[in-house]
């Protein structure tokens, strides 16, 4: 994985947004089960980063069970694939959910929607 291309904003922290990524990563299988993770220092100095910013991403993604540090603090992806597989559900559930509900206050039509949705699948 080449994370040396990842950038960030200033809109939201940026423990937020490596977490965004990592997860990302995680459910799109870019990083793959039980793959291992750069360490806490080695990803702060690859991203130019504060080590507490890195160790905050870090324990949001254990939390959700997606990584786990073993004996050797080293961090890997969770090998648990039906976990990761809910998380992506869950993940998509949301994103529609909350493109349904943005689309809908602009005043547009449930058959409407659909159709964009159907115009824009295809690019």
């Amino acid at each position: 994985m080449n994370y040396t291309e990842w950038t960030f904003n200033e809109k939201s922290p940026i423990y937020t947004q490596l977490a965004h990524k990592l997860r990302y990563s995680i459910l799109s299988g870019r990083l793959t089960p039980g793959e291992n993770i750069l360490s806490i220092n080695s990803m702060a100095a690859i991203l130019h980063l504060n080590v507490n910013t890195v160790a905050k991403s870090y324990s949001l993604i254990n939390q959700e069970g997606l990584i786990f540090a073993n004996r050797n603090k080293k961090y890997i992806v969770t090998l648990d694939s039906v976990l990761v597989n809910q998380k992506r559900i869950q993940e998509v559930q949301l994103l529609c959910h909350n493109y349904i509900r943005a689309v809908r206050e602009l005043g547009f039509s449930k058959t409407e929607i659909l159709s964009f949705i159907q115009e824009y699948s295809r690019s």
